[in-house]
């Protein structure tokens, strides 16, 4: 297809079907507007083409060139698109699906609300870049670069990000949900309000991080370090954090009811007004914690340590208590209410007929 012909079909509003376009210049070609349709652009230099609403499907856009002007709703589905380059490029609703873009270099790009969905982003850069309401689902993360990177309201769901490096960073009211993050390393990270509900943090370390109404739910922490995090009204119900250590953390007000805690040591956090209800937590240590109106109703607490912890009025109402070590401890506990624990265990008369 010749340059004249393109624009001919461009005007026309026709899309573009299987053509080879790798001969074609673009420099300062209008492209806006456009479909194409299993064309092969391996190669080409779009960097002074103007790509506004242009939708690319099962093309060839392996290594192509992008330049840093701002590109407004393009979307690419089903392309490959493997070491595309548009370092600092502005990018605004623009979605990439099923395409691959392994070794792509987005680094110190700016991106609202864009969306990846079941994109292989295997190995590409984003360092240093700007995400604003932005989603990435079920994309392949091996080796994916965000150093640097600071997120927005944004969503990462779905998928294995062992091997991603999130060396600094930065997340404010974002969802890392149903990710495998075992090992890695959050220390002295801010991840206020990120919700990492179901990912699986086995070893992980967050010492030092602010984790301000961060979201744990059902997540696998078990064995991992956040020692003197600070996570008020942080929610780890249902989280297994088997054997993690808490040490020196600030947790009041956070929720772990109902959590997997046996061997977890929370000594010198503060834990004032947490909820510990229906928890396991045999063989925890709180040694120096500070409990002061914290709930541990219902909870097991078999053999656990409160050496010089602060219990005052800590309710242990229906607790399980054995071999469990209080002496030491400071304050007067709320024990079990009888009343409350009848009602509990009420269970009707099933209704005749």
């Amino acid at each position: 297809m010749l340059p004249e012909d393109l624009r001919e079909a461009i005007d026309a509003g026709l899309p573009i079907l299987q053509q080879d376009l790798r001969a074609i210049s673009f420099a300062n070609f209008d492209l806006r507007n456009s479909i194409f349709v299993e064309c092969n652009l391996a190669g080409a230099d779009l960097s002074t083409a103007l790509t506004d609403d242009v939708m690319w499907t099962s093309c060839d856009l392996s290594h192509v060139r992008l330049a840093t002007a701002p590109r407004k709703k393009m979307m690419l589905v089903k392309c490959n698109a493997a070491g595309l380059s548009a370092p600092g490029a502005l990018w605004s609703d623009l979605m990439m699906v099923e395409t691959a873009l392994e070794g792509a270099n987005f680094a110190a790009g700016r991106f609202e609300r864009a969306m990846f969905v079941a994109a292989d982003l295997k190995g590409a850069d984003f360092s240093q870049s700007h995400f604003d309401t932005c989603v990435l689902m079920r994309c392949g993360l091996e080796k994916l670069n965000l150093t640097q990177t600071t997120m927005l309201n944004c969503g990462v769901i779905e998928g294995d990000a062992a091997t991603a490096d999130l060396t600094g960073l930065t997340i404010d009211g974002g969802l890392l949900a149903m990710l495998t993050l075992d090992g890695r390393d959050f220390s002295g990270q801010s991840l206020q309000r990120v919700n990492f509900m179901k990912s699986s943090l086995a070893g992980a370390r967050f010492d030092s991080a602010d984790l301000t109404q961060s979201l744990f739910i059902e997540a696998n922490l078990a064995g991992a370090s956040m020692e003197s995090i600070r996570a008020p009204t942080a929610m780890f119900m249902g989280a297994d954090i088997t054997r993690a250590r808490f040490n020196n953390a600030i947790l009041d007000m956070a929720n772990f009811m109902q959590t997997k805690a046996d061997l977890a040591d929370f000594s010198g956090a503060r834990m004032e007004m947490a909820q510990l209800g229906e928890a396991s937590m045999r063989g925890a240590r709180f040694t120096n914690t500070r409990l002061t109106m914290a709930d541990a109703s219902n909870a097991n607490i078999d053999a656990a340590q409160f050496a010089n912890a602060s219990i005052h009025r800590l309710s242990l109402h229906a607790a399980s208590l054995n071999a469990t070590l209080l002496e030491g401890a400071r304050g007067s506990p709320i024990g079990t209410d009888p009343h409350r624990f009848a009602a509990e265990r009420y269970v009707p008369a099933p209704v005749k007929d």
